[in-house]
Parts: structure tokens; C-alpha cells; sequence
């Protein structure tokens, strides 16, 4: 994959489409700048799912460089991240790489979240002395 993302780099394709099972992982040339994009969700969250990922996106500010966003098109959620179109090869596999950790993080974290058996308040009236 290093061979490909290099030849695309060195070239003057403006796109580049990857994919890793089900997931979508698109390269575009932005003016003078780099577009990452990691598909984050395989299906379009609801509104309680999607403040779930806002609430984990917030809280990764400081850790992550990847920006959440929503496809107008789908509303599947994604990571965003720029470079400069100038970046050498390792850098935009070193930011790929590190963006792609990110996704599977977010998804174990949220996965978490949701398998997470709920707690109900016991009585205290209920409890043996």
C-alpha cells in the first residue's frame, strides 16, 4: 500500500480510493493541501448514536489530529485531516496510520459505551444488615 499511496503522492491523480473490508478510506488533492478521510460508522447514526460519537469526538481533541464529520450524501461519519500537499511520503503514512488508529479507538470506545451493562439503584431497604 506504501508503493501505491507514494505513486498517487508523486503524481497528479486529484483522488484516490482505498478500501479496508467494509470500510471507505479516500486521499483527495485540495488545493494546496492533503484530504484524509476515514470512514467512521458502516450505516448512518441516529441522533442518540451520533451524540455518542460527538461526545467521544470532543473528548479526543487533544489526543487526535482527525476531525469528525458527516457525509451530506450518506450521513455516515467520518475522520478528517489535512496535510500539506507538499508532505513527504512518511508523513502521509505516519498521518494515514495514526488516523486509522484513531477510527478503530473511537470504535472500541464507543462499542464500550454501548455493551456496557446498565445500572439500576438498589433500595437500601432491600440490603441484609
Amino acid at each position: 500500500m506504501s508503493d501505491l499511496l507514494a505513486r498517487w503522492l508523486e503524481g497528479s491523480d486529484q483522488q484516490i480510493a482505498l478500501y479496508e473490508g467494509d470500510d471507505s478510506i479516500d486521499l483527495r488533492r485540495c488545493e494546496s493541501n492533503l484530504l484524509l478521510s476515514v470512514q467512521l460508522t458502516l450505516a448512518p447514526p441516529d441522533n442518540p448514536q451520533q451524540e455518542i460519537w460527538m461526545r467521544q469526538g470532543q473528548a479526543n481533541l487533544e489526543y487526535f489530529q482527525g476531525s469528525l464529520a458527516q457525509s451530506p450524501e450518506s450521513r455516515h461519519l467520518w475522520l478528517l485531516q489535512r496535510l500539506p500537499g507538499n508532505c513527504c511520503r512518511d508523513q502521509l503514512l505516519a498521518s494515514l496510520e495514526t488516523l486509522l488508529n484513531q477510527r478503530d479507538t473511537w470504535r472500541s470506545m464507543v462499542e464500550c459505551r454501548r455493551s456496557a451493562p446498565k445500572c439500576m439503584p438498589s433500595s437500601l431497604r432491600l440490603l441484609s444488615h
